[in-house]
Parts: C-alpha cells; sequence; structure tokens
C-alpha cells in the first residue's frame, strides 16, 4: 500500500511538471511557427531584387576591370586571364549560372560556366540575365552578362523552411530540456510540493511529506498544510490514548477505522534523490560541442599544412585525434579526482574550462594554438562526462543505476540531435567564429544551471575510486570473445562514427554545401539513436539474444557506406548516417549487456566496474583511431581506398564475434 501510495504521489509530480512543459512548448511552436512563416513570406518578395542586385554588382565590377584594361589599348580579344576572372566571380558567389564578356559586335570573348549552362550558346528561360557596358573614353566596347537561375530563389526558399523547421525542432527540446530542468529549483520544488499535498488532501491521504525549504506565500501555504496534517495526527493518537484507557471498543475501532482510511499511523518514504538536476547542464555543455561536428574539419583545415612527413588529411585529423585520445586516456583518472574534488565542483570547473576551450578555439591564428585549445575543451569534456556519470553512480542503488545511466545518456542524444544542425546554420550565416562564440555561451550556460541546481558537495573525500589499470585491459582482451566482442565490434562502431561521420563527411560535402547542410546530414544519427535505442533495449532484454543485434548492426553499419556510391550528394551521405544511427542503435545496449554477461562469467576476477571501465575505455580509443585510420589511407591511396578498409575491419571484427559465440554455444555457454 505505501509503495503504491508513493507511485501516486510521483505521478501526480510527474503530471504537474508535464502539463506546465506541454503549455509552455506549445506557446513556443505557435510563437517561432509565427516568426517563420512571417520570416520566410518576406523572403519571398526580396530575394529575387536582392540576387539581382548581387549579379549586377558583379557584373559591374568586371565590366570596371575590362574596361581600365581596354582604357590602356589592350583589345577586348587580346585580354589575358579573362578567363580566370569569370570564374573567380562565380567561385566567389555560387548563385551565378554563368559570367561572360561579350564584345560590341556579338563575339564571346570569355566565358565560365557552372553545371549543366552552357553560357549564351544556351537558350534559357529560367534565367535572370543582367549586364554592364564596358566603357573606354566614352566609347562602348562590349559588355559583361551574369545570369542567376530563377531556381535560386526557390531553393533559397526551401532551405530557409527546412532551417525554421531545424530550429523549431531544437528549439522545442531546448525548451523542453530547461523547462524540466526549472521544476528541479527549490521556487518549482515547493510548488510542485504543495501540488502534491493538495491532492493527498483531496484523497484522504494524511501521510506527511518530508519538509520543503524555501521562502514566500506558497512555501508558507505549504507549512500551513504540514501543520495542519501534523495536528490531525497528534490529535487522533490523543484520541486513541484516551479511548484505550477507558476500553471504549466501539470507539477504538472508529479511530482505527479512521487511521486505515487516511493512513494516519503511517511513515510516508522519503523520495529518492533527485537526477533530473543533471540533466540540464550535460545537455546544454555536449550542445556546445555537438554544434562544432558539421564545420570543424572545414576549421581546421585552413590552418592545415603538409609538416613533418604528414599529409594534409592527416594534419586535420590531428586535432581530432589528440581531442579524442585526452577525452579516452584522462577519464579512468579523473573518475577518482572528480570523485574526491567532489562531483558538482568538478562538473562547474569542466564546464568553464569547456568556455575558454572554444573561445580559444573559434579565434585561434595558428595550428599550435588551435590544437592546444582543442586538447583543453577535452580536458572539459572529460570532466563533465565523468562529474556527471559520477553524479548519478553516487545517488543510485544497482538496480536504479540503469535507469540513471539512461537519463545522463538521452541527454546526450539529444544533444547529438539538436547540436549539428544548429551549429551548421551558425556557421553557414554568421560565421564559424560566431559559432564557436555561441559553443561557448552554451557552455557557459551549462556551469550557471550546475552552479543553481546541483546540491553542494560534501567536504574533500579521501576516498579514491581505482580507474582502468594495464592488468584490467589484459584480463579481459586476452580471453577471445571479450576481445572479439570490444575489439572487433566495439572499436570498429566508434571509430566509423568519428572517422567517417565527423571526419570524412564535413570535409568532402563542405567542397559542394554549406555548413547548414552537412549539420542536416549529420543531425540524423543522433535522430536514429534516439528512436531505435529504447525499443531495441527492450526487445534484446525480452529475446534474451543479443549477439543477432550486435553482429548484425555492425554489418549494417559496413553496409551503409555503400550509399555514398550509389546516390549523388548529399542524399548519398544522408543515407548513410541514418543507416549508420540505426544500425548502432541495434547494437549499443545490446552490446553492452553483454560486455557485462559475458565478462561476469569469464573475468570473475574482476569487478562489473572494471569490465565496464575497459569497454568505455577501448570504445573511446576508437574514437581517437578513426580519423587517424581514414586519414592515413586517404594519404596512401584515396579516400574510397579509406571507406572500404574500414568496411572491411567492420565486417571481419563482426565475423570474428559471431564466429567466437557459435563456439561458446557449442561448448555448452548460455545463450549470447
Amino acid at each position: 500500500m505505501a509503495d503504491r501510495g508513493q507511485r501516486a504521489s510521483a505521478f501526480i509530480g510527474r503530471r504537474f511538471d508535464a502539463t506546465i512543459v506541454a503549455l509552455v512548448t506549445a506557446l513556443m511552436v505557435v510563437g517561432l511557427a509565427a516568426i517563420s512563416w512571417r520570416t520566410v513570406d518576406t523572403a519571398h518578395t526580396i530575394l529575387l531584387p536582392a540576387l539581382s542586385a548581387n549579379a549586377d554588382t558583379a557584373a559591374r565590377s568586371i565590366a570596371s576591370l575590362v574596361s581600365d584594361a581596354v582604357g590602356y589599348g589592350i583589345p577586348l580579344e587580346k585580354l589575358v586571364d579573362a578567363d580566370g576572372v569569370l570564374r573567380a566571380a562565380l567561385d566567389e558567389n555560387r548563385d551565378f549560372a554563368f559570367a561572360t564578356i561579350v564584345a560590341a559586335d556579338g563575339t564571346i570573348i570569355a566565358e565560365a560556366t557552372r553545371g549543366s549552362y552552357r553560357g549564351l550558346a544556351g537558350a534559357y528561360d529560367s534565367v535572370s540575365l543582367v549586364s554592364a557596358p564596358i566603357i573606354a573614353a566614352g566609347t562602348p566596347h562590349g559588355e559583361v552578362m551574369v545570369a542567376t537561375p530563377l531556381q535560386v530563389a526557390d531553393d533559397l526558399i526551401r532551405d530557409l523552411w527546412i532551417d525554421a523547421a531545424v530550429v523549431l525542432l531544437v528549439a522545442v527540446l531546448v525548451a523542453v530540456e530547461l523547462t524540466a530542468f526549472a521544476f528541479t529549483l527549490p521556487s518549482a520544488r515547493i510548488l510542485r510540493g504543495l501540488t502534491q499535498r493538495l491532492n493527498a488532501l483531496r484523497r484522504g491521504d494524511l501521510r506527511p511529506y518530508p519538509p520543503v525549504e524555501g521562502r514566500g506565500e506558497i512555501a508558507a501555504e505549504v507549512v500551513a498544510v504540514d501543520q495542519e496534517v501534523a495536528r490531525v495526527r497528534k490529535e487522533h493518537e490523543r484520541l486513541t490514548q484516551e479511548g484505550a484507557g477507558v476500553a471504549d471498543r466501539a470507539s477504538a475501532q472508529t479511530l482505527d477505522g479512521l487511521a486505515t482510511r487516511h493512513r494516519l499511523r503511517e511513515i510516508r518514504e522519503a523520495p529518492s534523490p533527485s537526477l533530473a538536476v543533471i540533466r540540464a547542464p550535460v545537455f546544454l555543455f555536449f550542445l556546445a560541442e555537438e554544434m562544432n561536428r558539421p564545420f570543424l574539419p572545414t576549421y581546421i583545415a585552413r590552418f592545415a599544412e603538409p609538416a613533418a612527413g604528414l599529409s594534409t588529411e592527416l594534419v586535420i585529423a590531428l586535432p581530432i585525434v589528440i581531442f579524442m585520445a585526452i577525452v579516452a586516456l584522462s577519464q579512468p583518472t579523473l573518475n577518482g579526482w572528480t570523485e574526491r574534488i567532489g562531483r558538482a565542483r568538478s562538473l562547474r570547473a569542466g564546464a568553464l574550462i569547456g568556455v575558454i576551450g572554444f573561445l580559444g578555439t573559434g579565434f585561434s591564428s595558428s595550428m599550435m594554438d588551435l590544437i592546444g585549445f582543442r586538447a583543453l575543451t577535452a580536458v572539459g569534456v572529460a570532466l563533465v562526462f565523468v562529474s556527471a556519470q559520477g553524479f548519478i553512480v553516487d545517488r543510485t542503488e544497482p538496480r536504479q543505476r540503469a535507469r540513471g545511466i539512461g537519463l545522463f545518456v538521452s541527454a546526450i542524444m539529444a544533444a547529438m540531435l539538436c547540436g549539428p544542425p544548429i551549429g551548421g546554420i551558425l556557421a553557414d550565416r554568421l560565421g564559424d567564429h560566431t559559432a564557436f562564440t555561441v559553443s561557448a555561451v552554451m557552455a557557459l550556460a551549462a556551469f550557471l544551471c550546475a552552479f543553481a541546481a546541483l546540491p553542494r558537495d560534501e567536504r574533500l573525500s579521501d576516498r579514491h575510486t581505482r580507474g582502468v589499470q594495464l592488468l584490467d585491459l589484459w584480463q579481459v582482451l586476452t580471453r577471445p570473445i571479450m576481445f572479439a566482442l570490444l575489439v572487433g565490434c566495439a572499436l570498429p562502431a566508434k571509430m566509423l562514427l568519428i572517422g567517417v561521420c565527423f571526419y570524412y563527411l564535413p570535409l568532402t560535402l563542405s567542397t559542394q554545401f554549406e555548413p547548414a547542410i552537412i549539420g542536416r546530414v549529420l543531425m540524423l544519427y543522433g535522430l536514429a539513436m534516439l528512436v531505435v535505442v529504447p525499443a531495441v533495449s527492450r526487445v534484446s532484454d525480452q529475446a534474451h539474444a543479443r549477439t543477432p543485434f550486435v553482429v548484425g548492426g555492425a554489418i549494417a553499419s559496413a553496409l551503409a557506406l555503400v550509399h555514398l556510391v550509389v546516390w549523388p550528394e548529399p542524399w548519398g551521405a544522408a543515407l548513410m548516417v541514418l543507416q549508420i544511427g540505426i544500425a548502432q542503435g541495434l547494437s549499443t545496449t545490446p552490446q553492452s549487456a553483454l560486455v557485462g554477461e559475458i565478462g561476469r562469467r569469464i573475468v570473475p576476477e574482476l569487478s562489473e566496474g572494471g569490465i565496464y571501465g575497459v569497454f568505455r575505455l577501448v570504445e573511446r580509443l576508437g574514437t581517437a583511431i578513426g580519423p587517424l585510420f581514414v586519414g592515413a589511407i586517404w594519404t596512401i591511396a584515396s579516400p574510397e581506398a579509406a571507406l572500404v578498409a574500414l568496411a572491411i575491419v567492420i565486417v571481419l571484427g563482426a565475423s570474428l564475434f559471431a564466429f567466437m559465440s557459435f563456439i561458446a554455444r557449442r561448448t555448452g555457454e548460455p545463450a549470447l
């Protein structure tokens, strides 16, 4: 009965929170939708004139250069590198279809075209053509003509609608996260406390609630309700004692009935510590990091030059590799450090380090500066990750831990969904520096949320949690089936994610597409994971057969690379990222469960925490190896060869694990 009452109370609290979140979200959706509609509607009226004005400016600029040359006595037909000047104009503005220099008699002197357009030789009803005269010494010598496809305006409108939809989706998710976070603050806890008490009174439940700290009229109402409940319970206790003294059976039965009906002799269990306070800081900080995904490799490329025998591709990969290696190798050490210093202090320190790292990266002046600030950011990322995970572990029992970690992981998945498209839009519209600055602002917001909501740390602890050691790696990886699972499946999965999705794709797509489009492509991974992981977790638990999910997911992720060959860009890249997200969503939770199940059987001398520590370390090493692997083969052979080699590694690893699982079943091991 007590458990049922506690569940009912928790449900009421959640229903109250959900109602407020739904109202806030609905208001935001309506407001943003109205703003988006108005913005796009206005764009219809200004885009075509703006595009024509842009073409006219380019035509006049080129005509001025040519007029100066003719004025110095150089005939039009003798102009040097006129085609190069026109090509440069097209390269600077991707909206132009072609640019042409035409003599007064109609002869084409020079021309540059894009795509399927054939310049003035084609008959086009689908372009807007502007011209600027070439005049020297008052005499017209010809004209410069620049064409803009009419389709450009429609494409820009379509992109605006897509950007508006992405911003709306991200805004809703951010609003939900921050509104939910608001209910972890003291003022919201007071309001929820009053709601719970009033609903309990309505049901006739007179068990006392734990006191709620706070000030103001609502807090006073909560105290008044608690005092009245305490008075009624005390009066019932007094009457019960008096009735027992006079042996009044009828009164005793009545009082017992009241106690049962109104639960006057029961004590309400103290609620479990709230873990929701950690979601918002984690979400905001990892949102800051994920925002850089669409344009970070291209940004690094600006500083990259072959050095110390390294190709340009490997130099571009270097900051990413260093970042991932620091995150991977520092976490075992940081776990004990954050436990001693305090999880909340450590998380806030990590967020502030991230602020400096993002700002420094965005305003770096050399490759060494960039590497240094990315390394600093990596320390911040590792600190926030370890502190948040430790915060949950410290406050949950083993039977509740999976749900607590799920809260943490889902916040990171939501950031993976929201970050890339927003970062791409910012880089596309406002520039890389602005995007990094916004990332720093998000990291600062994570710090403020952690400062406002996380409970105060106890005094510095003398405890020390042992990190992953070389002996742990040896004990786990010398078991063939664990080697096949970790090195054959877990490590290549992270190599694929970072090496292809977050290194190869942004670099190759940036030659044709803006960061906003790259961001939309990358968000598909987070979307797929957010949808697939919860469903697969339930199915694999019920089926008790996890190996098919792990092997099937690995094979499907390797086959996803085929989309880059079969389909034109960006659709091939989008389908590939989506399939990788689905495939890794299939394998992620079964793989994690298998690590624990197999490890407990064949590495009994190592704790479950130690086994999972080795697993996470191997995974994170995969994130560092991935860009290095792709960049090295790209240098030696070609980018296509790098993709094929990675696909082969994934298939071989999955096949090895499938074979080892088959052998284990043949020798009588429980089903995997």
